[in-house]
């Protein structure tokens, strides 16, 4: 059973076991009004922004995000459909599991061939190929690792 108690706008919980006394998550302080150690966390922004496909002899600029999570590069089905993007097709499917561990249904079936991908302003240009998938709002999700090496 847990115990709740209530600190200005904060709730802070504990856990208990089988009647014992609560287990303490930090010591108690004679001063609850002013506890430096309650924050809360610290929200970062999304590495995001845009970068430049090349497709065909014609560029696009497209939105991107950099995900940590990612260990392939993601296109998203409306822009290949949009941008007339050549792709091919597999028999059998891949996985591509989304950020929750589950499989995405939409993707690993489809993929494009490699295009060139521009980021920055310092025109290097990389050869990249893409799992076709559903992206939410980026044109590409482009793993972090890679943007680390590259």
């Amino acid at each position: 059973m847990g115990v709740v108690t209530n600190t200005r706008n904060y709730t802070t919980h504990s856990i208990s076991k089988r009647g014992k006394q609560p287990l303490q998550l930090h010591p108690k302080r004679p001063d609850r009004r002013a506890d430096p150690d309650i924050r809360e966390p610290e929200q970062y922004n999304c590495p995001e922004g845009h970068a430049h496909i090349y497709i065909l002899g014609k560029h696009s600029r497209i939105p991107v995000l950099l995900d940590s999570g990612s260990n392939i590069f993601l296109i998203n089905e409306q822009l290949v459909e949009d941008l007339h993007i050549p792709y091919h097709s597999r028999t059998d499917a891949v996985q591509i599991q989304g950020f929750t561990g589950e499989t995405i249904a939409s993707g690993g079936t489809n993929f494009i061939k490699p295009l060139f991908l521009e980021i920055g302003n310092n025109q290097h240009l990389s050869l990249v190929s893409c799992e076709i998938s559903l992206a939410a709002k980026y044109g590409m999700i482009i793993p972090f690792g890679w943007w680390h090496q590259e």
